[in-house]
């Protein structure tokens, strides 16, 4: 499995391949475990978002740092386990 630090490049990946399978007029056929897996991306992105918004003015709560590292981490398992299915 990819390690977590990895995550904002598993992130973009998912996100390309949403971009060009729509792009293409196949956004009908994206499966049920690819929309799951799009989903946690944007969970992810929406809490790393927040959270370096707030690093940023050093406003960072613990609950916003939580949210991001479990986003994070739940995203990097269901990414591992759509490819290891997948191959």
């Amino acid at each position: 499995m990819q390690p977590e630090e990895d995550a904002d490049t598993l992130a973009q990946g998912v996100v390309n391949a949403w971009g060009q399978i729509v792009t293409a007029g196949h956004a009908a056929d994206l499966s049920a475990e690819f929309k799951a897996l799009f989903d946690k991306v944007e969970a992810y992105r929406s809490a790393k978002r927040i959270a370096d918004n707030r690093r940023q003015f050093n406003m960072l709560t613990a609950e916003e740092a939580e949210e991001e590292r479990v986003t994070r981490k739940e995203f990097v398992e269901a990414h591992h386990a759509f490819h290891e299915k997948h191959r």
